[in-house]
């Protein structure tokens, strides 16, 4: 075989790879809202918002928020792609990974458990499409 047809032949399998490893697309819709417990504002909180997909081993982005001062949190994909998979998705909210040695820069507030494992969250919500949603998030406890 010429070399130019082992080209050919190894352009064409680069190629068909290629074509097909696009993987799924998705439609995202804008997201905010408020989160509170017991009614007060929680400020710097992580909320994330995981897709669910039960026909699928593939799992859609997850997107995520920090609450400013007043509990307002706005979501993006990656800090890049804003909003949310549009569907069914489960929220999860908790408090940042913090370095120990220091102070907490809030008050330590703590979250109930069921807000911060995604299989033990009441918070389901319906991400719809358009324009954007507020989807505020009221935890309760302690």
């Amino acid at each position: 075989m010429s070399p130019v047809c082992k080209n050919a032949g190894a352009m064409f399998v680069i190629l068909a790879l290629l074509s097909g490893c696009r993987g799924p697309t998705y439609e995202y819709a804008n997201v905010e809202g408020k989160v509170t417990l017991n009614g007060k504002p929680l400020a710097g909180v992580i909320v994330n918002f995981y897709p669910v997909n039960e026909s699928s081993n593939i799992q859609a982005p997850m997107a995520s928020g920090t609450t400013d001062e007043t509990g307002i949190y706005r979501l993006s994909i990656d800090g890049k792609q804003a909003g949310a998979v549009v569907g069914p998705n489960v929220a999860v909210v908790r408090w940042p990974v913090r370095d120990r040695a220091k102070p907490p820069p809030v008050p330590d507030v703590p979250i109930p458990v069921k807000y911060s494992v995604v299989t033990e969250s009441p918070l389901k919500f319906e991400v719809k499409s358009g324009s954007g949603q507020t989807i505020n998030l009221a935890l309760e406890g302690f």
